[in-house]
């Protein structure tokens, strides 16, 4: 039997995947969106979107324009569409049914397959979410049978974890961010509770330049959002090793950072890295903060 990945990327979902979106952030859920229906419109997918209201196609998919995405145009050819479907209370009880119709749909006008994304609000979840619950059920089939890829999004400032669990217990995996850099060594995501950049893995010459452009993006990024300085924040929990060139870049990031008022923060710094970096002075550098602060040692 196949073990499908706790968590998948959106790059890597295949024809059938069924899986769900946590999201902490309405950023978070317009990037992972953004990338699964912009890889649909390029793979020869129709984009089907079911927001839980009733609101006009252009404003539902508004937030694609920000990746160069000619929304007004997609709608006009067919190729995005939003369906009313989960705005009414009854919405939840035929889906499946409304999604393996339009799968058809999609095939009959010529395309290859059919990317949906679906929101329920939590009222009409149905109590103890048994509503939603048996909804969630009746999908399996219809991934199962035809050229379906499809996201269900669930806000956790909705619900909660406990709640989540077994509902996600009914997809074939969850769903994340792609990375803004993957090799053999290191892992580069975007974090969004807090906002943010994550390396997981190792740091050498061979890879260092993949950091300073997701740096540098990241920089431009909160730049653009924000009026005073950009307060960068990197994620080092998961990173095994760090070389000192890679070093070197972070202090040198953090300069430029505070030269425009901004700062660069670490968190989840390795002991042995933490005494390297006042070993070298480096724990003093104006616009580079740690979190939490603590004694170097």
């Amino acid at each position: 039997m196949t073990v499908v990945p706790a968590l998948r990327t959106v790059g890597q979902m295949r024809q059938g995947d069924h899986l769900l979106l946590g999201y902490d952030t309405d950023e978070e859920r317009d990037t992972v969106l953004a990338a699964f229906l912009l890889d649909g419109l390029a793979s020869g997918h129709r984009g089907l979107v079911l927001p839980p209201a009733d609101i006009p196609a252009g404003v539902a998919l508004s937030f694609l324009e920000a990746h160069g995405c000619r929304v007004d145009e997609e709608i006009a050819t067919g190729r995005l569409c939003v369906d009313p479907q989960l705005a009414v209370p009854e919405g939840l009880w035929d889906l499946d049914e409304a999604i393996r119709r339009e799968a058809r749909r999609a095939v009959g006008d010529g395309f290859l397959g059919l990317r949906v994304c679906t929101e329920v609000l939590r009222a009409r979840a149905g109590k103890g979410l048994k509503t939603l619950h048996d909804s969630e059920l009746l999908l399996d089939p219809v991934f199962a049978s035809l050229p379906v890829l499809g996201i269900c999004q669930y806000d956790r400032r909705v619900f909660d974890e406990a709640e989540l669990v077994p509902i996600a217990g009914l997809h074939h995996g969850r769903v994340g961010a792609d990375a803004v850099w993957r090799d053999e060594l290191l892992a580069i995501t975007r974090t969004f509770a807090p906002p943010g950049l994550a390396l997981a893995g190792e740091v050498d010459e061979t890879n260092v330049t993949a950091v300073a452009r997701a740096l540098h993006a990241e920089t431009a990024r909160v730049g653009a959002r924000t009026a005073g300085g950009a307060r960068i924040r990197l994620d080092l929990h998961d990173l095994r090793f760090i070389d000192v060139g890679a070093l070197r870049l972070l202090v040198f990031t953090a300069l430029g950072l505070y030269a425009s008022g901004g700062t660069l923060v670490l968190t989840g710094v390795a002991p042995h890295v933490r005494r390297v970096m006042r070993v070298a002075g480096w724990d003093r550098v104006p616009g580079l903060r740690f979190e939490p602060p603590g004694e170097l040692s």
